[in-house]
């Protein structure tokens, strides 16, 4: 079979390809030059049959990866400290994670190279929790995205995060795809998906924008919209509540393995020691995992951008709806949805993704293609749409396998690594169900180490959901108002966040304070004019709340200082 692969390969992209088999992977070497053939030849190599799993090093001819983000500080507040559990990544899998293994009498630390949590996909992104209609097979993507679509109203409810569950609509443009459509109807039996229906004419009452090419749409009823953010804070806070320590601006640089076990994990705040590491390092997972002499899967990025609309702007759609492929897109585009138009649970609407194929790992650029790609697209889907709603885009960029599927396994080689890979979309749907699994695997892990894992007796599962003054009614507005008057002071008017939400944002248990992290905690600056008013506020708050200079903020990681001066003082000065 591999020998007919290497020879296909040759046929169609003249190269020669190296191939080399072991027990868990298939590895390819050679040199191409263009991306999207290298990450094509590797999905060639994927056999589920024999389980083994693609390592593709085919180099991209010519070109020179972007530097990695590191922090740029270095301290010893690490050094020689000692842990039960590691947890390598502070995105929603992260921190769902290390909320499930708060429960424990352990200790746990999440070590994350950005400055907050949800730096990567798990704050750049459209935030629907999926169904899973559109899985096939016998993968763990559907097994996790059914368990955790089912868990996530508890969930939110625990973490005092707003979550929706108003279903989405998959519009058909002709017959034919209507009624081939009705083999959703029997996957989602199967699978035990429910509320999926085909509906007619309702679509048009629905949607009136749609009637002129509407011929019904296939209804989903599970389908929900929660912030990917804030429920990723949420986890975090809920964990660190209970006893989990976080540290931000940490770096894994290497790890010392002996024998078959990790001893030691070095970052540039100092060498740590853990019983069990868990690996949820998102693009870089196939990096960390070499570190540990472990690297039998490769990580290849897949961009995708979204286009957040203006919640006050005219003519907008009231539910989340999307086109139905046509039979040619869906052999096009086997690994992805395709994007479509969301109801964020804040009340926007956002537009996308796309996904573009790409070598570098944290590329959040956005380009003119993709940004006109995204909204022609969903105008097809919603006539009316107008691009001068468009209030922000944003670009994040998904950790996919070549199996395209989720890797949630101890190492077969390493007995205390554990691996949590290749959790693109829709990962922040199956987080609460990998949580709970990879909980035990760690828990099994622990005791195989030697460490007696008992629970806790006064875990607090509930998170008090901070003070929203815009969600509240004129009479509890007054009373917090009373009980403290920055309540009621609006800041943001875009939004309106008033000095009391945002003094509560800078006040976190995480420690977190930057001008991005009272972003996505509170929504200041997320309006139409984008912090354009608000910012120097915030930052002074911030300085004011931590007790330091303004020129010390940032708006995120180490070096994005805001300000360097007062320009004024200068001038005077100079005269």
């Amino acid at each position: 079979m591999i020998t007919s692969i290497v020879k296909k390969v040759k046929k169609k992209y003249n190269v020669d390809i190296d191939v080399t088999l072991t027990d868990r992977s298939v590895i390819l070497k050679g040199e191409m030059s263009d991306w999207k053939d290298i990450v094509d030849v590797g999905k060639m190599f994927v056999d589920k049959k024999s389980n083994r799993r693609v390592v593709n090093d085919i180099v991209l001819k010519g070109y020179v990866p972007s530097k990695e983000y590191l922090p740029d500080i270095r301290d010893d507040s690490l050094q020689d400290t000692r842990w039960n559990v590691v947890v390598i990544g502070a995105g929603i899998i992260g921190c769902s994670v290390a909320r499930e293994l708060s429960q424990l009498n352990a200790s746990v630390l999440v070590v994350e190279k950005h400055s907050d949590v949800a730096h990567g996909a798990s704050g750049a992104n459209d935030g629907m929790v999926h169904a899973g209609i559109d899985l096939k097979g016998k993968s763990l993507k559907l097994h996790y995205v059914v368990r955790g679509n089912a868990m996530y109203g508890k969930v939110c409810e625990q973490l005092g995060v707003d979550f929706r569950r108003d279903g989405q609509y998959v519009i058909f443009k002709d017959r034919l795809m209507r009624f081939l459509a009705k083999s959703m109807l029997v996957r989602a039996r199967k699978h035990n998906i429910p509320s999926v229906t085909i509906i007619g004419k309702e679509m048009a009452r629905l949607e009136p924008a749609v009637a002129s090419y509407c011929k019904g749409a296939l209804r989903i009823g599970s389908t929900g919209a929660v912030s990917p953010y804030k429920l990723t804070i949420a986890y975090a806070e809920n964990a660190c509540t209970n006893g989990v320590k976080f540290s931000f601006d940490t770096a894994v640089q290497s790890m010392v393995r002996v024998g078959r076990r990790v001893t030691a994990v070095v970052t540039n705040r100092g060498t740590l020691f853990a019983d069990v590491v868990i690996n949820c390092a998102g693009v870089f997972a196939d990096k960390v995992a070499e570190m540990a002499q472990d690297r039998y899967f490769s990580i290849h990025p897949r961009k995708g951008t979204d286009l957040l609309l203006d919640k006050n702007a005219p003519d907008l759609p009231q539910h989340a709806i999307s086109l139905s492929p046509t039979l040619k897109g869906m052999r096009a585009n086997k690994n992805t949805k395709g994007g479509g138009i969301v109801i964020t649970v804040d009340g926007n609407v956002l537009l996308g993704p796309d996904a573009i194929e790409t070598p570098e790992r944290e590329d959040v650029s956005t380009t003119q293609q993709s940004v006109d790609n995204v909204f022609n697209k969903q105008k097809l889907c919603f006539p009316p749409l107008q691009k001068s709603s468009v209030i922000a885009y944003f670009s994040g960029v998904r950790a996919s396998t070549y199996e395209e599927d989720f890797i949630i396994e101890r190492s077969g080689e390493v007995d205390n690594l554990i691996h949590v890979a290749g959790i693109q979309s829709p990962g922040l749907t199956a987080a609460p169900a990998i949580a709970l699994d990879v909980k035990e695997m760690a828990v099994s892990a622990l005791k195989d180490s030697g460490v007696d894992v008992t629970y806790k007796q006064n875990w607090q599962p509930v998170r008090k959901p901070p003070v929203c003054i815009r969600q509240l009614d004129r009479q509890t507005q007054q009373k917090y108002i009373s009980q403290n008057p920055d309540y009621g002071t609006i800041v943001c008017r875009c939004e309106e966040v008033s000095l009391g939400e945002i003094k509560d944002a800078v006040n976190n248990n995480l420690g977190v304070a930057t001008v991005d992290g009272v972003k996505r905690r509170v929504r200041a600056g997320m309006g139409r004019c984008q912090g354009g008013f608000c910012m120097p506020v915030v930052m002074k708050t911030i300085a004011q709340c931590k007790k330091t200079d303004i020129s010390q903020v940032r708006k995120g990681d180490i070096g994005s200082n805001l300000c360097y001066g007062e320009i004024k003082d200068k001038y005077r000065r100079e005269e």
